[in-house]
């Protein structure tokens, strides 16, 4: 039965605020692939494109829907064929190549020519390569069928997922166990220095913990207090790898490497990694790092702490987070540090190493009473300097 007419709304629909539109559809998640072309002239052509579907087996279509006013998608539009490039789930970086100026968006960039001509990207999951079927106006964006001419799976990986305006990727049920597992052994290694840990935060009258790189993010594994109490974050907290944090463990295995983590600064920071860029190469100069009291409560930061390290937690957790640490970017490494004068300091580290010089652990130093002189925050670092080194002879050959 057709529903009655005389309840049915004759009035238009409220306008839909774009932001409250982009926010409510970015709790979808999607894939993130790149789609390459070849102009006539030789020019190499690439954009990010999140909006990637499979329409038909018979015949073999496949769509995307860029913007109108992509100037990119003007340009592809020329080129005989184009290729979608569906990125790993390791290929994060890739998207920030294409956000570059078109004259820059393959630099660095390893590909070959697909059967028709338009670019592969080395390490995708898989590439399609399409001719143009047809092409649609649809409100601001071209709907475009593409027919499927070759395609091909390449690496047997996991995707790259665009939700809540971050990239990350899909996680199995079995690949959280083996992080996990990673993250058990890491607290068993760390467990061999509690001896140290204790007598070091019994005799500083501090907080001392022991940190441990886990790929894009790095988590206590072990914690000891003056007291026998902590309150330092439990074992298997995981704060991400971006600046300003990590500096210690940025470079070593189990880390990212430098250009990896700087590019974990947002596009629209650049103040913000060039600040990092410094920051972290003053820290290894040093080999310790220090941080101070910002403006940020610390019941704060470990609420956000907490979400983060949540195994439900979204981009928006991480956003938040990131966003909280970068507004302490002038609190960390500070440039100088004078003798006579009084510092509130938050955190003193210091790294661990394996007998190749490989930074595997990271030794911390919190929750210190009062403020501290510039000397006795050297005084600090000696002290857990001796520290680690008791902690690395208690360290198997292999981590």
């Amino acid at each position: 039965m057709p529903p009655d007419a005389s309840v049915l709304s004759t009035s238009a629909p409220e306008a839909i605020d774009p932001q409250v539109m982009r926010q409510v559809l970015g709790n979808y998640p999607t894939g993130v692939v790149v789609v390459t072309g070849r102009a006539p002239d030789g020019t190499l052509l690439g954009m990010v494109v999140g909006t990637f579907s499979s329409v038909s087996m018979e015949p073999p279509l496949v769509s995307f829907m860029p913007m109108k006013t992509s100037r990119t998608f003007t340009a592809l539009r020329e080129c005989a064929s184009f290729c979608v490039n569906i990125l790993a789930a390791d290929q994060s970086d890739v998207c920030g190549s294409f956000m570059r100026p078109p004259e820059e968006k393959f630099r660095g960039l390893r590909w070959r020519a697909a059967p028709n001509g338009a670019p592969v990207i080395e390490g995708v999951t898989a590439w399609i390569e399409c001719t143009w079927a047809d092409v649609i106006e649809v409100g601001d964006h071209y709907f475009v069928l593409g027919a499927i001419q070759s395609l091909a799976a390449e690496r047997d990986c996991l995707p790259l997922l665009f939700f809540q305006r971050g990239y990350g990727r899909f996680t199995p049920g079995l690949l959280m166990t083996s992080d996990h597992r990673s993250l058990a052994a890491a607290v068993g290694v760390a467990e061999r220095g509690r001896l140290e840990l204790e007598r070091l935060a019994s005799e500083l009258g501090a907080e001392v913990s022991l940190l441990a790189p886990l790929g894009d993010e790095f988590a206590f594994v072990a914690t000891a207090g003056s007291s026998g109490g902590t309150t330092s974050p439990p074992p298997g907290t995981r704060l991400p790898f971006a600046p300003p944090l990590g500096m210690l463990l940025v470079g070593h295995p189990g880390a990212p490497s430098a250009g990896q983590w700087l590019d974990r600064v947002p596009a629209s920071a650049p103040q913000v990694r060039e600040a990092a860029a410094v920051q972290l190469r003053r820290t290894q100069e040093r080999g310790w790092s220090l941080t101070l009291h910002g403006p940020l409560a610390t019941a704060l930061l470990d609420e956000l702490v907490d979400a983060f390290s949540e195994p439900t937690r979204t981009p928006d957790n991480e956003r938040r987070l990131l966003e909280a640490l970068r507004r302490m970017t002038a609190f960390h490494e500070p440039e100088q540090i004078v003798p006579d004068r009084s510092y509130s300091v938050l955190q003193v580290s210091v790294p661990v190493c394996d007998a190749d010089g490989n930074v595997v652990l990271v030794l911390r130093l919190s929750g210190l009473p009062g403020s501290s002189s510039g000397a006795e925050i050297i005084a600090f670092v000696d002290r857990l300097r001796l520290s680690a080194r008791a902690i690395e002879r208690t360290l198997p050959p292999v981590l």
